[in-house]
C-alpha cells in the first residue's frame, strides 16, 4: 500500500465519524478524518443521550463520567397547551443530558490520541470512487485517497449524491429547529430538568426543553408544513417561560435559528447504505430514532457497525461483498430501534395523560427506543 494512501477516509467528524474514526484507528487501520469545522468546537450545543451509551462509549475509551455527569431519572410530558402532564416512571437514570459541543471535541481528540489523522477546517469539493480507491478533492484543489470511503456528514447533505446513493424517507418530512443559551445567574442552581411537549398539531410534532446547570435547551419536531414550524417554535418558546418551565424566553433566539429538514425513518426507507467503495453513516445515512428524532446515539451505533465491517472488508480481496453486508447488519440489530412505534401516538395521547401504564411506556418508547 502507498503511504500516502489511507484505509478509510472518513468525511464528518461528528458522534458517528469520530466514532467510526476511534475504532479503525483501535484495529491499527490508517485513517483520515475530515471535517469543514474546526475543532474543538465552541459554545453550547445542547443534546441527551440515552443510556444505552454508556457501553459504547466506554469501548471508545472516553472519559465516561465527565460526559456523562448530567442524569436525568425524570421526565415530564405536556399537552400542548400545559393543561396535562404526566411523569413517566423509569428503572434508575432515563438518560444523561450534554453539551455536543464537548462530545464532540472528546471524541475527534481520542480519534487523534489513537493515531487518526484529522483534516478540520476544510471542505469537501468533490468524492472520486474508483475500482480499488475512493478520493476526497477539497476546494484548494489538494486531495486524499483511501481504500475505502465513509459518508457521515450529517443530514441533508449533499454528498450523497456525489456516491450515488438516495436519502430514503418516502414518508412525512420533519422540519427541526433547535436553540441553546446559558443558564443565567437568577436561575440559581438547579437540578437536570427533562420536558417533552406533545400533540402540537395532529400529525405528531412535539418540542423537548432541557436545562442542565450550565444551559437551557428547547427544540422542535414538526411533522406538518414548514410555514407552520416557526411560528410553532415561537410559541413554545414563549409558553415554557410563561409556564415558569424555562428561566428565559428563547423566542428571539429561536426567530434568528434555521430548521434542518429531516425524512421520517429515512434510513428504514433507504434502498442501501453502500455505495462503491463507500458507507454511510449517521444521520447521513437517517440513523435517527423516528420516536424521539434522536440521532447522537444511533449514529454512534450505526458507525460501530460500520466500523466492525469495513476492518473485515479490508482483510479480504472481495471487499465490496463484505461491505454490502452492513445493509443486513444494521437493520438486523437496529431496525426495531429506529422505527415508528407501532400505535399512532396521537391516538394514545388522552391515555398517557390518565393512564401511569401508558405514560410509562411513552417513556420507554421516547428515551429508549422500545415499542409502545
Amino acid at each position: 500500500m502507498a503511504d500516502d494512501l489511507y484505509d478509510a477516509i472518513i468525511l464528518g467528524a461528528g458522534p458517528a465519524g469520530a466514532s467510526a474514526a476511534i475504532l479503525l484507528s483501535q484495529k491499527d487501520r490508517r485513517v483520515a478524518l475530515i471535517d469543514g469545522a474546526t475543532f474543538p468546537r465552541k459554545g453550547i450545543n445542547a443534546g441527551w443521550l440515552n443510556t444505552r451509551t454508556a457501553p459504547l462509549l466506554a469501548e471508545l475509551a472516553v472519559d465516561v463520567k465527565k460526559l456523562l455527569k448530567h442524569t436525568f431519572s425524570e421526565v415530564t410530558f405536556h399537552n400542548e397547551d400545559f393543561s396535562k402532564s404526566a411523569k413517566p416512571k423509569f428503572d434508575g437514570t432515563a438518560g444523561y443530558l450534554v453539551d455536543r459541543n464537548e462530545l464532540d471535541n472528546a471524541l475527534v481528540k481520542r480519534a487523534k490520541a489513537c493515531g487518526a489523522t484529522i483534516l478540520s477546517g476544510t471542505k469537501v469539493r468533490e468524492i472520486q470512487l474508483g475500482e480499488s480507491t475512493v478520493s476526497a478533492c477539497f476546494e484548494d484543489d489538494t486531495q486524499v485517497e483511501g481504500r475505502l470511503l465513509m459518508l457521515a456528514a450529517g443530514r441533508a447533505t449533499a454528498l450523497l449524491n456525489h456516491v450515488g446513493i438516495t436519502h430514503g424517507g418516502s414518508g412525512s418530512i420533519i422540519w427541526s429547529g433547535q436553540v441553546d443559551a446559558p443558564l443565567p445567574k437568577s436561575a440559581g442552581k438547579r437540578e437536570s430538568t427533562v420536558g417533552v411537549v406533545l400533540g402540537l398539531d395532529r400529525k405528531g410534532s412535539f418540542a423537548m426543553y432541557c436545562l442542565s446547570s450550565k444551559w437551557t435547551s428547547v427544540t422542535i419536531n414538526w411533522y406538518g408544513e414548514r410555514s407552520g414550524a416557526m411560528p410553532a417554535f415561537l410559541q413554545i418558546c414563549r409558553s415554557l417561560y410563561e409556564q415558569n418551565l424555562l428561566p428565559d424566553n428563547l423566542s428571539a433566539q429561536a426567530a434568528a435559528s434555521t430548521l434542518v429538514s429531516c425524512p421520517a425513518s429515512a434510513a428504514l426507507d433507504m434502498d442501501s447504505h453502500v455505495g462503491k467503495n463507500t458507507l454511510v453513516i449517521g444521520d447521513a445515512g437517517g440513523f435517527v430514532s423516528a420516536a424521539s428524532n434522536e440521532g447522537i446515539y444511533p449514529a454512534m451505533w450505526s458507525a460501530q457497525i460500520a466500523a466492525g465491517v469495513a476492518h473485515e472488508a479490508m482483510s479480504i480481496d472481495h471487499s465490496q461483498d463484505a461491505l454490502m453486508t452492513f445493509n443486513t447488519q444494521w437493520r438486523l440489530q437496529m431496525a426495531d430501534y429506529l422505527r415508528s412505534p407501532n400505535t399512532d401516538a396521537q391516538f394514545l395521547l388522552p391515555l398517557i395523560f390518565s393512564n401511569q401504564p401508558m405514560a410509562d411506556r411513552m417513556g420507554a418508547a421516547f428515551f429508549s427506543g422500545e415499542n409502545i
